[in-house]
């Protein structure tokens, strides 16, 4: 760091200023990672893997991290899309088979609850679904470490550091992925919680001679 004898801050320093200001370091480390590319999945219709139909208007880029959604046990739960804008009703497909199986039919679809209409539903038997795969990327993660030391000269050959190194400083969460199946029980975009990253501090002594 600048600061101490013949440095940018306190460059004249002497005596026991000097030694408290000199032999200061530091360094930041900054990670940043995008999210993993992942599909919006739906019925196995063909060649396993589905994906669903879009029928409606739907942005799979529009989709960011936000907390404050219900969850269960009392966990504090996320979403990747908008609060409240999808709502799971049935499947269409429901309603075409004969009435004494549409209680067991399991199949869901996603409707927008700002126009009411179904933007994606699984696709019909045979079919791949129109959405694609890899059309959408889960949440990236970020964190933040750094570490401060501050070195003693006791004599000639001999100093001891003090040095501390902090990870996650900000305490940044790392979300868990949104579960983007559309049959699924949660919401589509349901986040479940923050994961386990949490800000650390570690120190160190050390003795040089």
């Amino acid at each position: 760091m600048p600061i101490g004898p013949n440095k940018l801050l306190l460059g004249n320093s002497s005596g026991w200023l000097a030694r408290l200001t000199e032999r200061w370091q530091s360094s930041v480390i900054f990670n940043l990672a995008t999210g993993s590319p992942t599909s919006i999945t739906a019925a196995n219709m063909l060649y396993a893997n589905g994906v669903a139909d879009v029928v409606g208007s739907f942005d799979a880029r529009t989709g960011s991290v936000h907390w404050g959604e219900p969850g269960g046990s009392g966990q504090l739960a996320g979403g990747f899309f908008e609060s409240g804008r999808f709502a799971k009703v049935d499947d269409p497909q429901c309603g075409r088979v004969a009435a004494s199986l549409q209680s067991v039919c399991t199949l869901d679809a996603v409707m927008d609850t700002r126009t009411g209409q179904i933007v994606l539903q699984n696709p019909l038997p045979g079919k791949r679904g129109t959405l694609g795969r890899q059309t959408i990327e889960n949440p990236g993660s970020w964190d933040f470490d750094a570490n401060i030391s501050k070195t003693f000269r006791l004599t000639e050959s001999k100093s001891v550091q003090v040095r501390v190194d902090a990870t996650n400083i900000l305490n940044h969460p790392v979300p868990s992925n949104p579960s983007l199946s559309i049959n699924s029980a949660n919401p589509l975009g349901f986040i479940s919680g923050k994961g386990t990253a949490h800000r650390e501090f570690q120190g160190q002594l050390r003795l040089s001679f």
